[in-house]
């Protein structure tokens, strides 16, 4: 009776995750498993930590040469305003969008950062089956404000 108790506890907890969205779905199987049959063992996958540990750090440090690369985005006029896609979402699109200026930025050093920095989260999302809730985030529109080349969010509503 127990068993059947964690089991239905145990469903109940990965259902509430799936409908919260970012779920880790081995994780989840795993629980499961567990759950159902108390003396299965259950193995997990073989991952190499230092891999993915070495994976999320360049990914942390791309992305703060990134934002350092942009800074202050400075610009006389909105001709020297620029916007690039950074990243990649589980379920498609950019992780965000970033503004810039040619008068500060060296565009073709920061495409290469964000090519890098892409690739490798297409690289972790493929390799851990990262999941997420699939939202869509548009394309923010560029403006000049005070000599500051900025992204400006679209009400899609």
């Amino acid at each position: 009776m127990k068993v059947k108790g964690l089991r239905v506890v145990g469903m109940a907890v990965a259902v509430a995750l799936t409908v919260a969205g970012c779920v880790d779905k081995e994780k989840v199987e795993t629980d499961e498993l567990v759950n159902s049959n108390a003396d299965v063992k259950v193995e997990e996958p073989a991952m190499n930590p230092v891999e993915d540990g070495s994976r999320d750090a360049r990914l942390r440090a791309l992305d703060n040469q990134i934002r350092s690369m942009v800074g202050v985005a400075r610009a006389d006029s909105i001709d020297q305003c620029r916007m690039i896609a950074v990243g990649k979402r589980a379920c498609g699109g950019p992780e965000y969008y970033i503004a810039y200026s040619l008068q500060v930025t060296d565009e073709k050093a920061l495409q290469q950062l964000v090519s890098e920095y892409t690739q490798l989260r297409i690289e972790h999302i493929q390799e851990t089956g990262e999941m997420g809730t699939c939202e869509v985030i548009p394309e923010p529109v560029l403006d000049l404000n005070g000599g500051i080349c900025r992204a400006l969010s679209t009400n899609t509503m």
